[in-house]
């Protein structure tokens, strides 16, 4: 135990010893780094080389130079006295040495970013922007980075159908994602208050006042495409359906206005009508069902003769089997266009028919009906730790504060909703871990628009709003954690953050 606390201790001290003696404020920090003695001297004329003469490289490049222009930066066209050189290097595989979003940051004379792919020359970028975030005329230590993320699944989820949020909210999110290395963006667009995705097929669908068009979709996929955002569309079903069910009453299960009759097949037919008319627009490659906090009576509680047909036709007899043979009804047209598929935690992972296991599960509450994330690994599904704490900004009362989420990695899980939930966190040591989890996702649900950005960036995001509660750097503390892991300390993350207060 002493030798724990030894070396706990060490790696405290020196984290922080890096960045008071540098001054980096990196986020995330990268995996691997080697800070030299020498700076470097930054002139506000850069040159950017695409010096694998590739193609592809040149978006990087157009959305690298736009951003650098912000922040006060000259751009040359061609090579110029006093320009600093920026060279962008594409190299074939390396035997997985960086990975598909690993990416080699140089700073010697000029700055070179080496990886195998887009994405790692993106994410590189995204490095030399907060090490030029001081502008021209500064300068920069001069070091070595070799980075890569520890997780896949690096999301935010922003509730648009209980708060509507403009166009222009998203595409700001989306840039300020991916400064923090974010890579999906799921949108809640449908609840039991508003349905906000456009449909022509059925035009009396989206909420009055309260949508997007189809020109608003194609603007956010296509800025998240450039900023290599994955948009994860999630419409809720068969729970949480008020919206759908207002259009289409018909569809209501025992004319309850808040979930679906999944047993019907003008139901199932319906909803792939809707979700056929939004792939066109959303392209993947994950889609959310929700299927969570739904329940249909068992086959003794039967509410109609109809219902009971359709039971005893498919040997059912209890209620979760009828959400978990929708699950997979949806399941195979939404996996049959090419998507993965995520739901909430709630179904019953070991009861017939059995939910297929290609299925991405998030558990929210953890002890949801009493299953665990524990019961969904052994029954083989990967998951996506989605645990409202310390995860969730919702209600205006569930805010957790961020020394929580400092001190949270991947494989913790806390159980219910505790606003302080530490001591009552399910950990998991990676030989626990009988799949695969896949990542973390910050869910912020029912905020307005106006202190989205103050609760979930901090100080940079906006005013705070005293109803809200006190903003903090929460998106910056969980980038690291599922960019770079728990190879940071605590109290170094939070110095970083400027969040040290919440020690």
């Amino acid at each position: 135990m002493k030798i724990k606390a030894l070396l706990s201790l060490l790696i405290l001290h020196i984290s922080l010893i890096c960045f008071a003696t540098t001054g980096l404020q990196l986020i995330p920090w990268p995996a691997h780094i080697d800070i030299k003695n020498e700076k470097l001297a930054i002139s506000r004329n850069l040159l950017i080389i695409n010096i694998s003469n590739k193609t592809e490289v040149e978006q990087v490049i157009h959305t690298f130079s736009n951003d650098l222009k912000k922040s006060g930066f000259q751009i040359q066209g061609s090579s110029k006295s006093g320009a600093l050189k920026i060279i962008l290097s594409l190299i074939d595989a390396d035997e997985g040495k960086l990975g598909d979003e690993g990416y080699q940051l140089v700073v010697d004379n000029n700055i070179t970013i080496t990886a195998t792919t887009i994405k790692g020359l993106f994410w590189g970028s995204r490095t030399v922007l907060q090490l030029l975030q001081k502008g021209p005329n500064a300068s920069i230590p001069k070091l070595e980075i070799s980075d890569q993320p520890v997780s896949k699944y690096r999301g935010l989820m922003i509730d648009v159908a209980r708060n509507f949020h403009s166009l222009d909210f998203h595409l700001e999110t989306i840039k300020k994602m991916a400064s923090y290395k974010l890579n999906y963006y799921m949108i809640h667009f449908s609840d039991q208050e508003s349905y906000t995705l456009p449909s022509d097929l059925y035009p009396a669908l989206p909420t009055p006042g309260r949508n997007y068009s189809k020109d608003d979709i194609r603007k956010i996929v296509a800025l998240a495409k450039e900023y290599h955002v994955n948009i994860v569309p999630s419409v809720d079903v068969p729970g949480h359906s008020g919206s759908i069910i207002k259009e289409f009453p018909a569809l209501s299960f025992n004319k309850d206005t808040y979930k679906i009759d999944a047993t019907r097949e003008e139901t199932i037919n319906t909803l792939q009508k809707i979700f056929g008319e939004l792939m066109e627009l959303f392209p993947g490659p994950v889609w959310h069902l929700g299927a969570d906090e739904v329940g249909y009576p068992d086959l003794k509680n039967s509410p109609s003769g109809e219902y009971t047909e359709w039971m005893v036709k498919n040997k059912y007899s209890k209620g979760s089997q009828v959400l978990n043979h929708f699950i997979n009804r949806m399941y195979d047209f939404i996996k049959g266009k090419g998507y993965q598929m995520l739901v909430w935690e709630g179904f019953q992972p070991n009861m017939y028919p059995k939910v297929n296991t290609e299925i991405t599960v998030c558990p929210f509450d953890v002890l949801h009906e009493g299953i665990m994330p524990t019961d969904y690994m052994d029954a083989g599904y990967r998951l996506l730790n989605t645990s409202w704490a310390p995860l969730y900004v919702a209600d205006k009362k569930d805010m957790t504060t961020p020394d929580l989420i400092a001190r949270w990695n991947i494989n913790m899980f806390g159980k219910g909703r505790s606003p302080q939930p530490f001591s009552y966190w399910n950990k998991y040591r990676p030989e626990q871990i009988r799949t695969e989890i896949i990542g973390g996702q910050m869910c912020s649900w029912a905020i307005e628009e106006k202190a989205e950005w103050g609760l979930l960036f901090g100080k940079e995001g906006g005013a705070g709003f005293p109803e809200y509660g006190m903003p903090a750097p929460r998106i910056q503390i969980f980038s690291e954690r599922v960019w770079t892991g728990s190879k940071t300390s605590a109290a170094d993350l939070l110095e970083r953050t400027g969040a040290s207060y919440w020690k």
